[in-house]
């Protein structure tokens, strides 16, 4: 595997004056079928109060893994198998009884520049997500799923690691859940990840005679 690359983001407030929910998501992708075969996931969901200190961080780190994720009700409910793969590297998914099982990645010359590739050889459709793990040996953190590949498809994709963040006072975000369309709230934050230094802290603050909410480099 290739060195990979850790970013820290500190999301912070102090006597916001409105209580909020921020969705920070990987929606800002290339992919053919976005919203019709690929499905963004809410990567994290933080909530920031009307008074008081709150600080919440998440973890980016560059290792890309294919996961095969259980989905239910449109939110991933568990990951039953991962491998980490590196850009220009391939991985079959199989079945065995009830256990999912991904092949060690290979450099494969027919995968496209800049992608990565997973074949599904189990028998029926499955979900196929990519994502990151966040920490060495840790467990695959699902960015973007693939609803459906049938037997014998591929899912062959890049990821860009642009974060976006959209902020919602009415709005009840849940971890995990599958995005199926845009979000239909103002951006608030948009970074590329791997433009930022190792560890960076964002202000969150709340304009009461606009309305408007803030995130803002420290």
């Amino acid at each position: 595997m290739v060195n990979s690359v850790v970013k820290t983001l500190n999301f912070e407030s102090k006597d916001l004056g409105i209580d909020v929910n921020l969705l920070l998501t990987f929606d800002d992708q290339s992919i053919a079928g976005l919203y019709k075969e690929c499905y963004p996931s809410a990567f994290a969901v933080r909530k920031f109060g009307s008074e008081g200190q709150y600080r919440s961080s998440i973890v980016y780190r560059s290792q890309l893994a294919f996961t095969k994720v259980v989905v239910s009700g449109d939110i991933i409910q568990r990951t039953s198998a991962a491998v980490p793969v590196d850009v220009g590297q391939s991985t079959i998914l199989t079945k065995e009884g009830e256990t999912f099982h991904f092949s060690h990645p290979r450099t494969d010359p027919s995968v496209p520049k800049g992608n990565i590739q997973c074949t599904n050889n189990a028998p029926f459709k499955e979900d196929i997500g990519v994502g990151f793990v966040e920490k060495e040996g840790g467990v695959a953190k699902t960015a973007l799923v693939w609803s459906g590949v049938g037997h014998g498809h591929k899912v062959d994709t890049q990821f860009a690691p642009i974060l976006r963040g959209y902020v919602g006072a009415d709005y009840d975000f849940k971890e995990n859940n599958l995005l199926k369309g845009q979000v239909e709230v103002d951006r608030n934050f948009e970074q590329n990840l791997a433009d930022l230094e190792d560890e960076t802290t964002w202000e969150i603050t709340y304009n009461p005679p606009t309305g408007v909410v803030s995130i803002d480099k420290k």
